[in-house]
């Protein structure tokens, strides 16, 4: 960009050419020219005198851009391992070098990714405190809205892989035990409600032999009374009169002076009729009452 002294100092010599030449030609009259000369070699001076102080400041701008440009175009750098292995109890520590304060993180496929900054040495480290496997992650770093990335190999040492095997193995020995302590408590439940429904089934069938025994019983004594009380019972008078009554049933074919005859236990009501009535039906006495 032109400064403000350059553009003074060319036209402070183009007016003054100009003002020579019409000087010389004599277009201009003589105190005209001499002030067109006279201002012409002032500006001349004057831009002379302002040019270095302008190009001193664009020598001081110049490197303060340059030094913006080279900021803005930084590369990230990225200097680890390609293969990290974890200790004995599982963690793992990722190191290495980049920009001083480049943003780092370690991208896993199921894990919770960890960040860090690098320090004002550009050293970082990330650290994951368990690693269930050995797997890839991508290392990525990120400066100036520049990233690089380089995908590492996590591996697990021998003495943390023993020490998974033996956890797996106390898990598997463990719900074993516990599967098989399962297993016996239901047969021992199954064990106890069997004998409990036995022994049910034996009070029940006890219990209705007794109530069956009692009812037997209790119907032989109603039996055995019933007999004593009609074997008590006067024998009725087979000579009674042609109108006394007596007791017939709607399908028998005996009569009974006694409504309470053993005869009569097993019929569905009894009708009175006189003795002349069942006779001439072709009735003839029980032989119970005879």
């Amino acid at each position: 960009m032109t400064g403000f002294g350059t553009i003074l100092l060319l036209v402070g010599t183009g007016v003054l050419i100009y003002g020579l030449i019409s000087f010389r030609k004599k277009k201009w009259p003589r105190r005209k020219t001499q002030i067109v000369i006279i201002s012409s070699i002032l500006a001349i001076f004057i831009g002379a005198a302002i040019v270095p102080s302008e190009k001193e400041e664009a020598s001081t701008e110049k490197p303060k851009q340059e030094e913006k440009t080279k900021k803005a175009t930084v590369e990230p750098l990225l200097k680890a391992e390609k293969t990290f292995k974890t200790t004995d109890d599982g963690a793992i520590v990722v190191e290495g070098k980049t920009n001083p304060g480049a943003e780092v993180m370690l991208d896993f496929v199921d894990n919770p990714d960890p960040t860090a900054t690098a320090d004002e040495d550009g050293k970082f480290s990330l650290r994951v405190n368990e690693l269930d496997r050995a797997q890839d992650a991508v290392l990525s770093i990120t400066i100036d809205g520049k990233t690089k990335e380089q995908t590492l190999s996590l591996e697990m040492s021998p003495g943390y892989q023993k020490k998974l095997a033996d956890k797996a193995e106390a898990e598997r020995v463990a719900a074993e035990k516990a599967e098989a302590e399962r297993v016996e408590r239901e047969r021992v439940a199954a064990e106890e409600k069997r004998i409990a429904d036995e022994k049910a089934a034996e009070k029940r069938a006890a219990e209705a032999k007794v109530a069956a025994e009692k009812a037997a019983a209790e119907k032989k004594a109603a039996e055995a009374k019933r007999a004593e009380a009609k074997r008590s019972a006067p024998k009725p008078d087979t000579s009674n009169k042609q109108g006394e009554t007596v007791y017939i049933t709607a399908t028998g074919k005996k009569y009974h002076y006694d409504q309470n005859c053993r005869g009569l236990n097993n019929s569905n009501g009894e009708t009175a009729v006189t003795i002349a009535e069942a006779k001439s039906r072709g009735l003839s006495l029980c032989k119970f009452e005879q």
